[in-house]
């Protein structure tokens, strides 16, 4: 039976450096193996592939997050946000769509919208449409223009940054403008 993890990303206590974003069962398992591995993001997979891993992923007390708009198998609808939060007991969801993000809310998971920072006109009309009372932290990509955004632009909530990171050189710059955490696929990254 699957349980909930009591790790958050919301904790500082169990707040990692990298997230491993995950998309096929090798880096699952490859996650799982890493002791350093507190926390995953499950993307562009089956999560129905994915139930007997993510029991042994509870077993080692990560927390495992969902991106919503890049997973095969749930709607993230009223159904699967349920089934997401009752029976995969997920952490949280990540998406960019803040009526699914208001709806994880009513499920009690945690919620990232991811904004995507392709101009300053797209980040300011993403950046506005953020609801601190449904969304509990911002998950911003390509991760590689956290440091020119914090420079230009208050950020409402605690950011995470995610895509096109390939270094530990990028790891530790996105880190040091202020982002909690980096979502990763790089194995050799995961710290």
């Amino acid at each position: 039976m699957l349980t909930q993890s009591t790790r958050s990303l919301l904790s500082v206590a169990t707040q990692p450096k990298t997230i491993p974003v995950i998309g096929t069962r090798i880096q699952l398992a490859q996650a799982l193996d890493a002791s350093q591995v507190t926390t995953i993001l499950l993307r562009h997979c089956n999560l129905f592939e994915f139930r007997t891993m993510l029991g042994y992923a509870h077993e080692r007390e990560m927390a495992v997050y969902v991106n919503v708009d890049h997973i095969d198998g749930i709607n993230p609808d009223t159904a699967g946000l349920r089934y997401l939060a009752n029976q995969l007991h997920v952490a949280g969801i990540i998406s960019s769509n803040p009526r699914i993000l208001t709806l994880a809310k009513s499920f009690e998971l945690e919620t990232l919208q991811r904004i995507f920072a392709l101009d300053s006109t797209g980040l300011e009309a993403a950046l506005e449409s953020v609801d601190g009372r449904y969304v509990d932290l911002l998950d911003i990509s390509p991760a590689l223009v956290i440091p020119y955004v914090v420079a230009r632009t208050s950020l409402p909530l605690p950011f995470i940054g995610s895509g096109l990171i390939y270094t530990s050189q990028q790891v530790q710059m996105v880190l040091r403008a202020g982002a909690s955490g980096v979502a990763v696929s790089r194995a050799e990254l995961w710290m």
